[in-house]
């Protein structure tokens, strides 16, 4: 049995601990570079090789996220016996963007939701083909849950198990119904404004606040929003009409079709406080997989959680961290 508890960094000293210990074990396990599916399209990836592997982690980041959010959730997993492999998805970080939006580093956009289910699939085709022996296991993370729930139901063959944190079955759009929502963002795509910044969403600022963010952990916040600040390949913050379209699109996919394709056992983690998913369609989407006879497909609530389930404190984190690598043991 995994004994998380030697693993897990304290709130004290978090960015002293993630300076000294934790980012030089990633670099001495580190390779990072650039893959094409399509060409001229790069897409960047990072490589973390652990001492005795017994799988393949291919982490999938969410929305305005990059790999370097995820240096914490990959130590663990290193630690835990996985080799990690993490895409940076199109338009976030050090990825391509789409046509005409290199210079626009605030804002997401995407042609088709199809493009980041690909793309995934094809880093994962990479880890696979490297190491043959070895099961490949999927971790997503809100979008990048999304994204991930489609990939598997794209190659149900391929993925071992999957772990859904807080995944982005279907976004939340504030107070507006969902209904009026999707209909406003079909008719500003078809005027033509589908590559500009969905009302209210603006270019980076720098301005974050914990209060407001989906992070319980302050230390963990403030580590990452300082490479923010540092770096603008890091500084997505913003969607457009078309990012907002193809969420809708891959909502639709997913319950309609994409439930009744996933093989592989999956784990939902719920968190308790959301602001940015909808927990009714992670609900629904579970239980559709349930009902059809799939008992290996559970969702597990998290107490005293935001969003960001991995960025909460340390006593959460030993039980989220025991649950994930318990149900990829089993």
């Amino acid at each position: 049995m995994i004994e998380m508890k030697e693993w897990i960094l304290p709130e004290t000293g978090y960015a002293e601990k993630m300076r000294t210990v934790v980012e030089p074990y990633l670099a001495r396990r580190e390779t990072s570079g650039y893959c094409e599916r399509e060409a001229g399209n790069r897409i960047f990836y990072t490589r973390y090789l652990a001492e005795e592997p017994r799988g393949i982690a291919v982490i999938s980041h969410g929305f305005t996220e990059t790999a370097e959010k995820y240096k914490e959730n990959i130590y663990y997993f290193l630690r835990a016996g996985f080799h990690v492999y993490m895409p940076e998805h199109c338009g976030h970080g050090r990825s391509y963007r789409m046509k005409g939006m290199a210079k626009e580093l605030s804002l997401v956009h995407i042609d088709d939701y199809r493009r980041y289910v690909e793309d995934l699939l094809f880093v994962s085709r990479i880890a696979a083909q490297e190491f043959l022996e070895l099961p490949v296991y999927l971790y997503g993370h809100s979008m990048g849950g999304g994204i991930a729930a489609a990939a598997a139901s794209q190659a149900p063959g391929m993925f071992h198990k999957m772990v859904l944190s807080s995944p982005m079955i279907r976004p939340l759009c504030g107070p507006v119904p969902w209904p009026a929502a999707v209909l406003a963002v079909r008719l500003l795509c078809a005027m033509g404004k589908k590559d500009q910044y969905v009302v209210i969403h603006h270019p980076y600022e720098g301005k974050e606040k914990f209060e407001e963010s989906s992070s319980v952990s302050r230390a963990r916040f403030d580590y990452y929003q300082e490479k923010r600040r540092r770096e603008p390949l890091f500084q997505m913050c913003a969607a457009s009409y078309g990012w907002f379209r193809e969420a809708v699109r891959l909502n639709r996919y997913l319950q309609k079709k994409g439930w009744k394709r996933i093989s592989c056992p999956v784990l939902l983690f719920q968190a308790e406080v959301e602001t940015l998913v909808s927990k009714k369609e992670q609900d629904r989407f579970i239980r559709k997989m349930y009902r059809r006879g799939k008992r290996d497909a559970k969702l597990v609530r998290v107490p005293e959680t935001r969003h960001e389930i991995f960025n909460s404190g340390e006593r959460l984190l030993q039980v989220y961290w025991k649950k994930v690598f318990h149900f990829y043991d089993r």
